[in-house]
């Protein structure tokens, strides 16, 4: 009963808001193997599990003549979902190209580099191992609110955000036979983010962090690879953490579905 309170009351409250935030991928749907040949590639788009880290927040009450707006720096961090898509194309035999887009965070771009078992266009049976380096980065307005003050006067906030992003991962596989191959996704991220929140009438307000991610993915990649169409399932568990003792574990599920030529 107290928490069904406390929610009514906060409903009441806030009126509207608008915060600074980005997503972290905790899905990746990465398959130990490269493409394997120059110019043969894939398209993939999937829905899967993402940290949504909430670096500032303006809210306003419904009663702006009783309670001025609220700003709160550094809010938190919390389990979410998220689209996402994805491009490799082979530039060797045993390297990749790849480039991934996240709804609401950083681009990143890299290599992938194959450096057991055979690659995925020989289909062939047995251990798999590769690393896969990205980088990139993020530039987004949030958006702006007009809040209205106790003293009668409104208020502008604006939102801004930058990201730079660093990502690694240790993939490890076996294929079965030419229609499923599984695999076990080390994974470590590095997210340097500046936020910065302003007023036309109010100090401005700078959020200063960096989030590191970190965790295991089980996943199944089903689908002949010379037929063009497969798809991924995946969980696992992964954790998140702020510099400002805020931090996240969960449990990502999500499903990718990949076009190959």
């Amino acid at each position: 009963m107290n928490k069904i309170y406390s929610i009514l009351s906060l409903l009441l409250l806030c009126s509207c808001a608008t915060d600074i935030d980005f997503h972290i991928p905790v899905n990746r749907f990465e398959s130990p193997e490269v493409n394997g040949k120059f110019l043969k590639g894939n398209i993939d788009i999937g829905f899967g599990s993402s940290h949504k880290v909430t670096t500032a927040e303006v809210a306003e009450t419904i009663f702006p003549s009783t309670f001025d707006p609220t700003v709160t720096e550094g809010g938190g961090i919390e389990k979410s979902f998220h689209l996402s898509s994805s491009f490799s194309l082979g530039l060797l035999k045993r390297l990749d190209f790849v480039f991934k887009s996240h709804g609401d965070g950083a681009d990143v771009w890299g290599a992938k580099y194959q450096f057991l078992g055979s690659v995925a266009s020989e289909s062939s049976n047995g251990w798999k191992g590769s690393l896969q380096l990205t980088k990139g980065s993020m530039s987004e307005s949030e958006g702006t609110l007009n809040v209205s003050l106790r003293s009668g006067g409104t208020r502008n906030y604006e939102g801004y955000i930058e990201i730079d992003t660093y990502d690694a991962s240790l993939n490890f596989g076996y294929r079965f036979n030419k229609y499923l191959i599984t695999y076990l996704n080390s994974v470590y991220s590095y997210y340097d983010s500046e936020s910065t929140m302003s007023s036309n009438s109010f100090s401005t307000i700078y959020v200063n962090g960096i989030v590191r991610t970190y965790g295991g993915l089980l996943g199944a990649r089903l689908g002949k690879y010379d037929q063009n169409l497969s798809v991924i399932i995946e969980s696992g568990l992964m954790y998140s953490t702020w510099e400002k003792d805020i931090s996240e574990t969960s449990i990502p599920v999500g499903v990718r579905f990949s076009y190959n030529w």
